[in-house]
């Protein structure tokens, strides 16, 4: 249930900007790199794509892999949740675990370029903005969330 004297929309407005901040954490992994080593900010494939650590690399896009998709399953559980109980605060909790977990992907991404130059890292980055995009809010699983028969 929503706390009384807060309507929906000051709710999916603060959704948003919850989400937008999470986004723009993301970018800030780019802008920390090119700041760090802007000699891997470049698209130069010339080097084999697993690089000189393959197992590291393959470790890394497993997990990578596995928190995207577990992003996006609790996401959609806490809304399927929050509809079930009629508990707004339900959908917050989904977009936050939900875009956590999805940043998790472009941290790994993050690590592989400063720790191991690994010059593919924006895949990674690339995973986890799109985990968080697809976690973007949306009204209709508060209004659902909040209906009253």
């Amino acid at each position: 249930m929503m706390p009384k004297g807060k309507p929906i929309t000051v709710e999916y407005q603060t959704l948003m900007v919850m989400w937008v901040g999470l986004l723009i954490s993301q970018l800030l992994f780019i802008v920390l790199i090119w700041f760090i080593k802007p000699g891997l900010i470049s698209l130069d494939t010339s080097r084999p794509f697993l690089g000189e650590k393959p197992l590291i690399i393959i470790v890394f896009g497993g997990s990578a892999l596995v928190f995207f998709f577990l992003s996006q399953v609790l996401s959609r559980q806490h809304i399927r949740r929050a509809i079930r109980d009629q508990d707004a605060s339900c959908v917050q909790t989904g977009l936050v675990i939900g875009c956590a977990l999805a940043e998790i992907s472009s941290i790994l991404g993050l690590i592989l370029a400063l720790a191991f130059d690994y010059p593919y890292f924006y895949v990674w980055l690339a995973l986890g903005i799109f985990g968080v995009l697809l976690n973007f809010p949306r009204k209709g699983s508060l209004d659902a969330a909040t209906y009253k028969l």
